[in-house]
């Protein structure tokens, strides 16, 4: 997983410079201060829920529903921030609203609070998919359609996404 370059290597960052955003975009500051004061507060506090109806088991199936959920979203992060792959990311941004919805029910099952808590969530995502569907619609390639669904290389171009073992 790689986060996108936030200005780090003296070149500024250019956040969504790079894409047509929808009109109905949420200003720049709304993301951090949701994840951060939002979403990462109802994560926690849902899960100790959970981890205190299951008697106190960390690695629980309910909560490794959450975990993979995360896994989804961090893979998706690369894909649509890094890569810049605006196809292949409303196919992970999927991945990402299928997994969330599966935790919250599964949260819901063991504890109906907790499941209500990261619902939020589900909602939340649920908006971040409808925009980045929608950035992908108003973003066609250089030929005129739109990017692909699904990861592809161009033949002759360099994988944008390196391990940390490989060369740069």
């Amino acid at each position: 997983n790689q986060r996108p370059n936030l200005g780090k290597d003296d070149k500024p960052s250019k956040g969504f410079g790079d894409r047509v955003m929808p009109s109905w975009t949420p200003p720049g500051v709304f993301f951090p201060i949701l994840w951060v004061f939002i979403n990462a507060p109802l994560r926690a506090y849902s899960t100790t829920l959970i981890y205190e109806a299951n008697g106190h088991v960390l690695c629980d199936p309910v909560i490794l529903c959450l975990m993979w959920h995360l896994t989804c979203g961090d893979v998706w992060n690369t894909i649509n921030n890094t890569e810049k792959r605006l196809g292949a990311s409303v196919a992970g941004v999927a991945t990402v609203w299928l997994s969330v919805w599966y935790a919250i029910y599964r949260y819901y099952e063991v504890d109906p609070f907790a499941g209500k808590l990261l619902g939020l969530t589900g909602v939340w995502i649920t908006i971040a998919a409808a925009l980045v569907t929608d950035t992908w619609r108003l973003n066609p390639v250089a030929d005129g359609n739109l990017d692909v669904l699904y990861p592809v290389k161009s033949v002759g171009e360099d994988s944008k996404t390196k391990f940390f073992f490989e060369e740069e």
